[in-house]
């Protein structure tokens, strides 16, 4: 029998302590074996940061970032102090169903090429959330999916059905990402470039380009809000903005210059329909047309 896996989970909190302390404590409750357990505060509100406080009572580690480092640096700033086999970056709305932990370990275990893992997700009224997706291409940006999953429904299986058996994907959800550690150190984590979105794109691609695989393991359930950190009509706009920033720095980094070009006019020509119907400000195309710049970040306003 293989050794026991160590596993460590790190969960990232920004002004959702209610969340992450429900978090933990349905983690306790449906883990056979209690994981290393980091909850890292990204600059929080002092009055969120102090509801956090039994956590570290409890065995909980607690780390304050000090600043908002956004998504992926604020679980990069965990993760990088967690020595174990296997890591879960885990968002604070997030619920375990069953013992996920067990579940994604022994899938690892039994899977040597899977470098990353993901788990079927439901919403708080227990009704089935898409939890991967398909690497981003030109092509079905302007076509759709449809003609890909009927041709090729392994390769493009449907994000809305609910599987039953573990199955190959190009993208989990970075709402709750079963890692391989040594892997994770090999590619050098998530790119802390990102402030929010398209990370788990990034690493993914990054996963898939080193020769390891990622997998949707449906065995193992999380329930998932969504949304948590990020409430309020005001944000709305900028995290739209901040979307695109995102998904445009991914075209830079991972595409040539005329892929990024002529994906940013088929984005533009959607947001001018969205925008027609009032479901985007008109502003938006312009910005996604300059290429949308990273100086606009939040990261530089927070």
């Amino acid at each position: 029998m293989a050794p026991q896996a160590k596993t460590a989970v790190v969960i990232l909190n920004f002004n959702s302590a209610e969340h992450t302390l429900r978090c933990v404590e349905a983690l306790r409750a449906r883990s056979a074996t209690m994981p290393e357990v980091l909850v890292v505060d990204n600059a929080s509100a002092p009055a969120d940061r102090e509801k956090l406080s039994p956590l570290a009572r409890s065995g909980v580690r607690l780390i304050q970032s000090g600043r908002n480092l956004g998504f992926s640096g604020g679980m990069m700033l965990g993760a990088r102090q967690v020595d174990t086999d296997y890591c879960l970056l885990l968002n604070s709305d997030c619920e375990f169903q069953n013992d996920v932990l067990a579940t994604l370990s022994d899938f690892m275990q039994s899977h040597p090429d899977a470098a990353l893992c993901g788990t079927a997700m439901v919403d708080e009224s227990g009704r089935p959330r898409s939890s991967f997706n398909y690497f981003p291409s030109l092509y079905h940006a302007i076509f759709g999916y449809g003609l890909s999953q009927l041709l090729n429904p392994r390769r493009y299986p449907d994000r809305r059905a609910q599987h039953t058996e573990p199955l190959q994907v190009d993208v989990v959800s970075g709402a709750a990402m079963f890692m391989r550690c040594s892997v994770l150190k090999e590619l050098g984590g998530l790119d802390t470039g990102y402030f929010l979105y398209c990370e788990e794109e990034d690493y993914a691609l990054r996963v898939h380009r080193a020769g390891w695989q990622t997998w949707l393991v449906p065995a193992a359930r999380v329930m998932h809000v969504g949304g948590a950190s990020s409430q309020g009509a005001e944000l709305k706009p900028r995290l739209q903005q901040e979307f695109y920033i995102s998904f445009c720095r991914y075209l830079r980094l991972h595409y040539g210059p005329l892929y990024g070009l002529a994906y940013r006019l088929v984005m533009a020509l959607k947001l001018l329909k969205r925008a027609l119907t009032g479901r985007a400000p008109f502003s938006l195309i312009g910005f996604v047309l300059k290429g949308a710049p990273e100086s606009a970040s939040l990261r530089h306003q927070v």
